[in-house]
C-alpha cells in the first residue's frame, strides 16, 4: 500500500490548530536545539503512546463504549481549561513557560491522536507496521516542527512570553476546551 495518503491525512489533521499545536507555539519561548529535540520527542512519544494501542485494541471497545470515549474528550476538555486558567495567570505566581509535562498530558489527551488510531490508521495487511509508525513519526515531527517555528516567530527572544501572547494563547485554549466539551455530548 501506498503510505502517501495516510501521511497527507495525518499531516493535515495535525497542521490544524489544536491545544498540542498551542502548547508547541508556547513553548518555543526561549527555544535551544536541546529544548526543540526534547519537545519534539515529546509530541512524537505521546502520539504513539495513544495511537498504536488505540488503533490495534482500543476502537472496538470506545465505538462500543461510547459513554468512555465521551469521558476521555470531557477529560482532555478539562485539562486544556486547566492549562488555559494557568497560562492566563490565575490564581497562580507568574506564569512559568509551558513545560514538557504539560506538552505531554496534553498531547496524550489530545482527541486527534484518537481520530488518527481509530480511523487513519491503515489495516495491517494492507501496510507493514514499521512502514506505518515511522510514516506517523515524519508526519508528526512535520506538524509540531511547523508550530514551534510559528511560535519561534511570534515569540521571538523573549524571556518572558508577552502578556498578549498569553491571553490569546489562553482563550484559544478555552474556545478548544469549549469545543472538546460540546463534542462530548
Amino acid at each position: 500500500m501506498n503510505l502517501l495518503p495516510f501521511a497527507a491525512g495525518v499531516f493535515a489533521l495535525l497542521i490544524l490548530p489544536g491545544p498540542t499545536n498551542a502548547i508547541l507555539a508556547m513553548a518555543s519561548q526561549g527555544l535551544t536545539v536541546p529544548r526543540a529535540i526534547t519537545l519534539l520527542s515529546t509530541v512524537v512519544f505521546a502520539y504513539l503512546t495513544v495511537v498504536l494501542p488505540t488503533s490495534g485494541l482500543a476502537g472496538p471497545f470506545l465505538r462500543a463504549h461510547p459513554a468512555v470515549a465521551q469521558g476521555v474528550k470531557l477529560a482532555s476538555a478539562t485539562w486544556v481549561f486547566y492549562l488555559a486558567l494557568r497560562l492566563w495567570g490565575v490564581g497562580s505566581a507568574p506564569v512559568a513557560a509551558v513545560g514538557v509535562r504539560q506538552l505531554a498530558v496534553t498531547t496524550l489527551l489530545n482527541p486527534k491522536a484518537l481520530i488518527i488510531g481509530l480511523t487513519m490508521v491503515p489495516p495491517a495487511p494492507q501496510a507493514s507496521a514499521i512502514a506505518t509508525i515511522a510514516t506517523l513519526i515524519s508526519a508528526v515531527l512535520a506538524a509540531s516542527s511547523i508550530w514551534l517555528s510559528i511560535g519561534r516567530i511570534v515569540l521571538g527572544d523573549e524571556k518572558q512570553m508577552p502578556l498578549l501572547a498569553r491571553r490569546c494563547g489562553s482563550a484559544t485554549l478555552v474556545v478548544f476546551s469549549a469545543v472538546l466539551t460540546f463534542s462530548a455530548f
